[in-house]
C-alpha cells in the first residue's frame, strides 16, 4: 500500500520531491514531501502572463474624473446680448471654452476590472510555485524569526543564514503584524499571507521564504487533500516491536507444575485413615 502511494505522487522522473526545513540559524532539520500536483507543474508563460495582466489591471482603481459641461452648476443665462456688444457670441458660461467651465473629452470613473476562473487562477500559481522551486529560490523555514515583539535585528540574522541575495518574500499561515514591523527598515522585503498569494508578487521577489505552517496551509488550499507533506521514516520499525513480546506468552504454562506436587501429598492422607480403622 505505501509503494502504491508513493508511485501516485511521484512527477514524471520518477522522484518524489523533497525540500529540506531549516531553522533560522540555516541548520538543515528534517527533509519535507512536496506535493507534485503544486510543485511538478510544466510552465507556462501564456497562462502566467495572463494572470499577471489580470492581476496588474485590478490594481488600478480608475476613480478619477472631470465635470462635463452639463454638471457644471451655473446659471444658465445668457452672459450677454447676442449683438451689439462687438465681441464674440457666448451662451453659457458652462461652456469648456470659458475658465470654470466644464471639460471637453475628460476622463470619468469606469470599472476596468478583469477576472479569470478558478482553475486558471489556481494553474497559474502552481506553475509560479514550481518555477521557483526548479530556480532553488524557495526556502522553507521552521517558524517566524520573531514571535511577540518586533525585531528587524532577527530577521536580518535569519536572511543571513540563509544566505540570500537580492529581494526577500516572507510567506506566513496568517496575518503577522510583529513580522512586518519588525522589516519595515529592511529594504526590498515584503510579507505575505498564504491565503493571498498571486503569481505576481510570488514571481517578483529574488527569494521565497515560506514557514512551515504557511506549507500545510498552501497544501490544504491548492494541494491533493489526500498528500501527507509529512516525512516520517521512523514509524516503520515501530510496527515489528510487538512480535518480541511473544515468548513471554510461553513462560505461563509453567506454573501449573506445581499444583500436580499438592496432589501427590494428599495421597499420603488416605492411607492414614485407612490404618487407624483397622486399629479399631
Amino acid at each position: 500500500m505505501v509503494q502504491q502511494l508513493e508511485s501516485k505522487y511521484r512527477n514524471r522522473n520518477g522522484i518524489i520531491l523533497e525540500i529540506e526545513v531549516k531553522n533560522n540559524l540555516g541548520k538543515n532539520l528534517k527533509p519535507l514531501n512536496l506535493d507534485p500536483s503544486i510543485s511538478g507543474q510544466d510552465y507556462n508563460s501564456d497562462l502566467l502572463h495572463q494572470s499577471i495582466h489580470v492581476y496588474l489591471a485590478n490594481q488600478r482603481q480608475w476613480t478619477k474624473g472631470t465635470q462635463t459641461r452639463a454638471q457644471v452648476s451655473y446659471a444658465g443665462q445668457k452672459l450677454r446680448p447676442q449683438k451689439g456688444s462687438g465681441r464674440a457670441r457666448v451662451g453659457s458660461k458652462r461652456s469648456p471654452i470659458m475658465v470654470g467651465g466644464g471639460v471637453a473629452h475628460g476622463p470619468h470613473p469606469k470599472n476596468i476590472r478583469k477576472s479569470l476562473n478558478k482553475k486558471m487562477k489556481s494553474k497559474a500559481l502552481k506553475i509560479a510555485l514550481s518555477a521557483k522551486l526548479k530556480d532553488s529560490e524557495v526556502f522553507i523555514i521552521e517558524k517566524s524569526p520573531v514571535s511577540d515583539t518586533p525585531s528587524t535585528k532577527n530577521v536580518i540574522d535569519c536572511i543571513n543564514s540563509l544566505e540570500l541575495n537580492g529581494t526577500v518574500l516572507f510567506v506566513t499561515k496568517e496575518n503577522n503584524n510583529v513580522l512586518k514591523k519588525s522589516c519595515e527598515n529592511i529594504q526590498n522585503t515584503e510579507i505575505i499571507e498564504a491565503a493571498l498569494l498571486n503569481v505576481y508578487q510570488l514571481l517578483k521577489p529574488k527569494n521565497v521564504i515560506i514557514e512551515l505552517d504557511a506549507v500545510e496551509k498552501i497544501q490544504s488550499l491548492w494541494g491533493d487533500p489526500s498528500f501527507d507533506t509529512k516525512k516520517a521514516p521512523a514509524k516503520k520499525p515501530a510496527a515489528k516491536k510487538p512480535a518480541a513480546k511473544k515468548p513471554a506468552a510461553k513462560k505461563a504454562p509453567a506454573k501449573k507444575a506445581p499444583a500436580k506436587k499438592s496432589a501427590a501429598k494428599k495421597t499420603p492422607a488416605k492411607s492414614a485413615r485407612k490404618t487407624v480403622k483397622e486399629d479399631v
